[in-house]
């Protein structure tokens, strides 16, 4: 009898398209982010979370970041809360800002390609009552015979509905006598470290008018102080605090007036922690004395979202008070066009190259299903993260040096990635010979 025999299924068909695909989406995205950059015009809606509307008559200006903060366009929103601004071709690929003014407050927003803008607002009062600090921390450090000295608060704004508490003596700061500012900035909820100029109140107290939005507001001043070797300090809060610590370097001595308000902690880098035993502390801290001299380790790290008492900010530009257009801060990264449209291509190349040789290294397998999906997800993840880094940069939410390690990471994860594909690739004809 003669043996019959039938064709043997390709099942490897399905595979290589969900390989293509992949490749395709990747395409997509790039295509996609490229052309949102590139977009001839910026529009958004403005939402009052306060009253749970929109926005509307509300003034919205588009500010370019280019050699400082200048102002291209304004507008007002329409009955829907909208807006929309159409780019000069000459400047389309600038970094934007759109800033919402409501009820005399500022909202920042930064443009990121062609994704529509949801910006929130909130209705503003003279006073959110309950308002308290989550942690404050007072540096104190001596270079000869000058007492340095840098307080940083974070200040918390529960307020329900949420509101934003706007006036003049929206923060209060109490010097010790003969103390000079060295500088005061803000930072209000996601947004950026700004200046601000304090204005006398009366001897030794000054005011700050920097808008406390909901959520948390971080304040921080610096200022120094004539120093003959030993001083007492009796310092005083604008609010209760819930957690309150004095950092000073180990040279330094640290006496409580009286005891028992104090204890002290070993903390890194030569630090030592006196924390209050008050918890939350209000009013006047109890008082200390401060002798000897040292100065504290610098802080190098940038202050985003972790607390003022382990990181400080870097400085920022010099801004006017907030009820003018603030300046942009000078650390904020300048991603010219020529970087982005690099940046894009390098992110096509990988996706390309990606799914070359995850069809490639399909075919030497055989078409099984653990060459198709054994480098898909990987490949994957490597793409939203160099995404999600380069939209970070664009934000100005992530420093130079956080952006070049984390980007060299993803570099080499990726090289080990190929490699271990084409480790575990069959042996070639040529190379068996």
């Amino acid at each position: 009898m003669l043996k019959r025999y039938w064709p043997v299924p390709r099942r490897h068909h399905a595979p290589v398209m969900t390989v293509l695909k992949a490749v395709l989406l990747m395409f997509a995205c790039v295509l996609s982010a490229v052309s949102g950059y590139a977009a001839d015009a910026v529009s958004g809606v403005v939402h009052n979370q306060t009253t749970g509307k929109p926005a509307a008559g509300d003034d919205v200006v588009l500010l370019r970041l280019a050699q400082g903060m200048q102002e291209e366009a304004r507008t007002t929103t329409d009955a829907q809360g909208a807006f929309t601004f159409n780019l000069p071709p000459a400047h389309v690929n600038d970094q934007r800002l759109v800033r919402v003014m409501h009820q005399g407050v500022n909202y920042d927003q930064v443009v990121v390609a062609a994704t529509p803008l949801q910006a929130i607002v909130f209705d503003a009062v003279p006073r959110v009552a309950g308002l308290k600090g989550s942690m404050g921390i007072v540096r104190v450090e001596s270079e000869g015979t000058t007492l340095k000295m840098a307080e940083m608060y974070s200040i918390t704004n529960a307020s329900a509905p949420p509101v934003t508490q706007a006036g003049p003596r929206n923060f209060q700061i109490a010097m010790p006598p003969n103390a000079v500012f060295d500088f005061v900035q803000a930072k209000g909820p996601g947004g950026i470290w700004v200046n601000v100029q304090p204005k006398k109140a009366q001897a030794g107290r000054y005011n700050i008018d920097f808008p406390i939005r909901p959520g948390e507001t971080l304040f921080k001043f610096a200022y120094h102080l004539p120093y003959a070797g030993q001083t007492a300090l009796r310092l005083k809060l604008a609010c209760p605090i819930d957690r309150f610590a004095v950092l000073h370097p180990q040279s330094m001595s640290f006496k409580p007036l009286r005891n028992g308000t104090f204890t002290a902690n070993d903390g890194p880098n030569g630090l030592v922690i006196e924390a209050a035993v008050a918890q939350p502390s209000a009013g006047e801290v109890p008082a200390f004395e401060i002798s000897g001299g040292g100065a504290l380790p610098p802080i190098t790290a940038e202050a985003r979202n972790s607390p003022p008492a382990r990181r400080s900010a870097p400085a920022a530009a010099t801004n006017p008070p907030v009820s003018r257009p603030a300046a942009p801060p000078n650390a904020a990264p300048d991603l010219s066009a020529r970087t982005f449209w690099f940046t894009l291509l390098g992110i096509a190349v990988i996706a390309v190259a990606g799914g070359l040789v995850l069809w490639r290294f399909w075919r030497k397998r055989g078409g099984t299903a653990e060459a198709s999906t054994g480098r898909q997800p990987l490949l994957e993840a490597l793409k939203e993260e160099l995404f999600h880094l380069e939209k970070d940069r664009v934000r100005g939410t992530i420093s130079e040096r956080e952006y070049a390690d984390t980007k060299e990471a993803l570099k080499v994860s990726l090289q080990r990635a190929m490699a271990k594909g084409v480790a575990h690739r069959p042996a070639t004809k040529s190379e068996k010979v």
